[in-house]
């Protein structure tokens, strides 16, 4: 059984604890590299060390088969290692199929054998993921894909695809600290993204008009709508639009029937061929599901739980969206709209409720070395305690993430595991104060609080109703972080308070 499982909506470990998973992204996209970072065991335990208890570690089909039916064991074998290190520093770990540009010839993922584009060409852009839109070559490339036309060996891409899946779980699922699978990174509809961007061309010229103030200043513009989405100022312009909340609601709502209508025949059948190939080597595995690439905006997702081979749903699954905000990978990173984000997540959290399926946020920030976006991580912070979710931070890189102000938003105080049910928690970055409170229930095991300034508390400053015996501090080695350890006294709320010493 999987380390880590889900319950009643919920994750939770193997003592029944309430789980918060925290972690990060470790995708190495580089062929050159073999598909793997330049990661050791010292890496992992500083990952800890800033209180991650989960990595997303990125799988690349490429890596996998890079001949149709035949595996790189090699590879495998690496990635096995990597697990390994991330298990003896104390980090769980779920594997991510990554592809960007859905191909290894475009960006990221597929391997060439599989990249069907009718002879179509693929050409950059300036911003790399407007290519999803806007360049046939890979559009091309997904509809194959989802309609499982067949490689040159005769069998159907996703028939591949789900099977080189189940070789990734056979090989690796056995991992102790190996908890599920993330069945494809930002899945994408294809060429039936067009038959989206006509509403919404309409949306945005209606509110490009409204701006305007005037029919013909209007009409200019919005001819120009298609070219200034690449163009740097007159992007921010639009997402400047959209900064209000009811004109961004209009925007997301254009996209939604198209994107709800792929997640539902397309995206929702090949997750159950992937899912069933899963479970013919793993019964436990939690299965991540993501949503088409529009829903890391806040598109209302139309995805819905995977049914097992006797058609009852899988008890083992969990929603893992991603959440960015218009401005990310653009060089407006410091534009950000906290109304954007906050709805984006409500969105989230509206999906998570209606599939029944704890969330983990499976990507957000991607802030890398902006030197201004420490309000924005800081509020998407605050946005997780509300919600409760889980989630891994994109990305660990050489940025050096814990180098710049966003990292006050990424390395925070919260509950690694609580004995019963978690209801609030709160950590105050500034003052590196902590509030939870949880319904507790009898346990063996502690409740575990991470806390970043470990240095800064002593017994007197924390306060525990009940009190019950009390709780202990354990500081990590090298570290000035560390864990209250809070041993279970009742049945009921209890409420946990840490102030720093003056």
């Amino acid at each position: 059984m999987s380390a880590i499982q889900v319950k009643e909506g919920r994750f939770i470990d193997c003592h029944d604890r309430h789980v918060l998973l925290h972690g990060i992204n470790m995708v190495c996209k580089d062929a050159s590299r073999g598909y793997i970072g330049e990661w050791d065991l010292s890496v992992f335990h500083k990952l800890y060390s800033w209180g991650f208890n989960v990595v997303r570690l990125g799988v690349i089909w490429d890596g996998v088969e890079p001949n149709p039916g035949q595996y790189d064991l090699q590879y495998l074998r690496r990635l096995r290692q990597v697990i390994q290190w991330a298990q003896e520093a104390g980090l769980y770990v779920f594997l991510d199929m990554h592809q960007d540009l859905f191909s290894a010839s475009f960006g990221d993922g597929a391997p060439a054998w599989a990249t069907l584009t009718d002879g179509l060409a693929y050409e950059p852009y300036p911003l790399w993921s407007d290519a999803y839109l806007h360049n046939e070559a890979v559009q091309r490339a997904f509809d194959h894909f989802w309609n499982n036309s067949k490689a040159t060996d005769g069998i159907g891409l996703q028939d591949h695809y789900a099977a080189a899946w189940r070789k990734v779980a056979e090989e690796l699922g056995s991992e102790p600290n190996v908890i599920g699978y993330d069945l494809m990174n930002e899945p994408f509809m294809g060429s039936s993204v067009q038959q989206l961007l006509e509403p919404l061309m309409a949306q945005m010229n209606s509110l490009v008009a409204k701006s305007a103030g005037s029919k013909s200043n209007a009409g200019l513009i919005a001819d120009k709508f298609a070219a200034a989405w690449s163009q740097s100022e007159e992007k921010l312009e639009l997402f400047r639009m959209l900064e209000d909340k009811d004109s961004f609601k209009a925007f997301l709502h254009a996209l939604e029937p198209g994107q709800q209508a792929f997640e539902a025949h397309q995206l929702m059948n090949m997750y159950g061929r992937v899912a069933h190939a899963i479970r013919e080597v793993d019964d436990s595995g939690i299965l991540f599901l993501e949503t088409n690439l529009f829903a890391n905006m806040g598109v209302h997702s139309g995805i819905e739980p995977i049914l097992s081979a006797n058609g009852k749903r899988d008890p083992q699954q969990a929603y893992a969206p991603h959440g960015y905000d218009l401005v990310t990978d653009t060089s407006h990173a410091s534009a950000g709209s906290k109304a954007r984000v906050s709805l984006l997540f409500d969105h989230h959290e509206h999906t998570r409720q209606r599939l029944s399926m704890p969330m983990l946020v499976g990507e957000w920030g991607a802030y890398y070395g902006s030197m201004d976006t420490q309000e924005a991580a800081l509020h998407v912070k605050e946005t997780f305690e509300r919600l409760l979710c889980s989630d891994t931070y994109w990305s660990y890189d050489d940025a050096a993430v814990d180098q710049y102000p966003s990292f006050e938003g990424i390395k925070r105080g919260l509950p690694h595991a609580v004995a019963g049910v978690l209801l609030h928690y709160q950590y105050d970055a500034e003052a590196c104060g902590f509030r939870m409170t949880w319904e507790e229930q009898p346990n063996e095991q502690p409740t575990l609080v991470y806390l970043p300034h470990m240095d800064k508390m002593e017994q007197s400053t924390i306060e525990l109703t009940p009190h019950g015996t009390g709780c202990s501090l354990q500081v990590i080695d090298g570290s000035e972080a560390g864990f209250l350890s809070i041993p279970a006294c009742c049945t009921g709320r209890r409420e946990l308070v840490v102030r720093t010493r003056s």
